[in-house]
């Protein structure tokens, strides 16, 4: 168990009384010394045995590491060109698909903040969230779309462009294409991201009370990865 200078941890149970956290009774496994460093950076780092990265079971579509990490620079690329900066935050309101990811990693190496929303959700909860969250841009699909109608927000579709919805004017892009986009031949400008900074803004299913939206940092999500790396 780690040691912790300014708290009393109850070797036991991990948990101290006098902020009322419980600590972890595991050594802290060693985290990048960089401050400046995004979880995005700190995956595509990391060496990556096999070629496939992410498999769609229903259709059997399938990214490879050399191609999502190439559609990850073309997405990121795109967002900066839409004015996409440091602290903003995009909706992704999807099921499960190998392109949640793509977009996830590109917007966090932005350090913009990634938060989602369960595509169960009705319009009302959508909004609320929207509402709380503050979003400047939203990712989605045709079918979902209605659930967006209401609220402002340009709108990037996940799917096939061609079945465009009654509202194309809030639609400013497609994922497709701004996959082919090519990633900038030199380092592009971006917004230096501490690993403080927030990446995700996810909320709870409010099961006891009211949603809330509960904030993790580019070290979160590292700390994690490396939790995952070090079993």
């Amino acid at each position: 168990m780690a040691e912790f200078s300014n708290v009393s941890v109850d070797r036991r149970s991990g948990f101290c009384k006098s902020n009322s956290i419980f600590y972890s009774k595991r050594s802290p496994l060693p985290v990048s010394p960089n401050q400046y460093l995004d979880v995005t950076t700190f995956i595509s780092s990391r060496a990556h045995h096999g070629k496939i990265a992410f498999i769609d079971a229903a259709t059997g579509r399938h990214l490879t590491f050399s191609k999502l990490w190439l559609a990850v620079d073309s997405v990121a690329e795109c967002l900066s060109d839409m004015g996409i900066r440091k602290g903003h935050v995009v909706l992704l309101l999807s099921p499960n698909s190998i392109f949640f990811p793509v977009v996830c990693l590109a917007v966090m190496s932005l350090g913009a903040v990634i938060t989602t929303t369960n595509p169960l959700n009705t319009p009302r909860e959508i909004a609320k969230q929207i509402a709380d969250s503050k979003p400047v841009l939203a990712f989605t699909i045709n079918e979902l779309f209605p659930k967006l109608a209401s609220s402002k927000l340009p709108i990037v579709l996940l799917d096939d462009p061609k079945t465009v919805p009654t509202e194309e004017s809030k639609i400013v892009s497609n994922l497709q294409e701004m996959m082919r986009k090519q990633p900038p031949n030199g380092s592009r400008v971006r917004d230096r991201v501490n690993q403080d900074d927030t990446a995700t803004l996810l909320y709870s299913s409010g099961t006891t009370g009211a949603s809330k939206g509960v904030v993790s940092s580019h070290r979160n999500l590292i700390a994690m990865v490396q939790t995952i790396l070090g079993r």
